[in-house]
């Protein structure tokens, strides 16, 4: 185990060098330079482009840019380009609010998923199935805007309650269980909403799967021997189904750092994904490229993950 970690580890630092050098040279070959923030503002003139040039080592070579980007990454000294913020600074303050979007995003998406597509795949063809089968769908072919605003529209007029932002204004004077009861509120719908695709589409992955284990000779003669169905399904044939979910558990690590643009912005929750989405339209490379340097990491972090989870629940997997 040991000796696999370390590998493990060497090859993913390699990987990581590479990743950052090319999301680096994507950046800065990109159409438009950096210094080229609003080449229609008259407040920049030459002069200030220059100086700005200078102040962020965009007048030295692009191997000599990338290693002090990166020097000051990990020192900690990187600054956005739009307001010389601490970058990481901005990151942690998005982070923490979209935090809990994604913890009750994935437990809604993982706890509702399962239920619904290990019955489809008990009660194939039944009722239940297609009526699951046709909702799923449904909720995949849907954009996920429409259904923001149908959600917003529904809440607004029928329970007269505010849904937009983290919370209500005027809400800091109350006393903190009105604050948190707020907060907690506001969480609701941007959370069912981030859920419901996520549920739809996995729903269907525990159902193509627990069907093909179903299907398994093994399966059959513990049915066969007079096994109660609760035992054979949920004991037997779940087990062994889990197994390719592991490996897409520890893929969602990744979602702690991205965010999701559209609902962010429909419900105006300043997160991840409006964060790097401003960053784009505002050439604030220094903000894409560590988000994109983070989220590489929690990419690398997560497979490792999910490989020592992997021989955790399959003993006869060797590393």
């Amino acid at each position: 185990m040991l000796a696999y970690l370390g590998r493990s580890i060497v090859q993913k630092v390699v990987t990581l060098f590479f990743v950052s050098v090319i999301s680096f040279l994507i950046i800065h070959l990109a159409p438009g330079e950096p210094s080229q923030i609003d080449p229609l503002n008259p407040k920049f003139t030459p002069e200030m482009v220059a100086r700005m040039r200078t102040e962020f080592n965009l007048d030295k070579p692009l191997h000599v840019q990338y290693m002090l980007f990166y020097k000051n990454l990990l020192t900690g000294r990187i600054v956005s380009w739009r307001d010389n913020l601490p970058v990481l600074g901005k990151i942690w303050e998005r982070f923490l609010n979209s935090l809990p979007l994604f913890i009750v995003g994935t437990i809604l998406t993982w706890t509702f998923s399962f239920p619904v597509g290990i019955r489809s795949a008990i009660m194939r063809d039944g009722i239940y199935d297609k009526s699951a089968t046709f909702l799923a769908y449904l909720l995949i072919s849907i954009p996920g805007f429409f259904f923001a605003y149908i959600l917003i529209i529904l809440t607004v007029t029928k329970l007269q309650v505010p849904v937009i932002g983290m919370e209500t204004f005027g809400v800091t004077s109350a006393s903190p269980f009105v604050q948190i009861m707020d907060r907690t509120w506001h969480l609701v719908l941007p959370s069912i909403l981030g859920a419901t695709g996520g549920v739809a589409v996995l729903s269907r992955y525990v159902r193509s799967q627990m069907l093909e284990i179903i299907g398994q000779d093994y399966v059959r003669t513990a049915r066969a021997k007079g096994l109660p169905s609760e035992t054979v399904y949920y004991r037997h044939a779940l087990r062994n189904a889990l197994l390719p979910f592991v490996t897409m558990f520890g893929l969602i690590l990744p979602g702690l750092i991205g965010g999701s643009v559209i609902i962010e912005s429909i419900f105006s929750w300043p997160g991840m994904g409006r964060l790097a989405y401003e960053a784009i339209l505002g050439r604030d490379y220094p903000v894409i490229l560590t988000v994109n340097f983070i989220t590489a990491v929690l990419v690398l972090v997560g497979t490792l993950v999910s490989d020592v989870l992997y021989t955790v629940a399959d003993p006869r997997i060797k590393l």
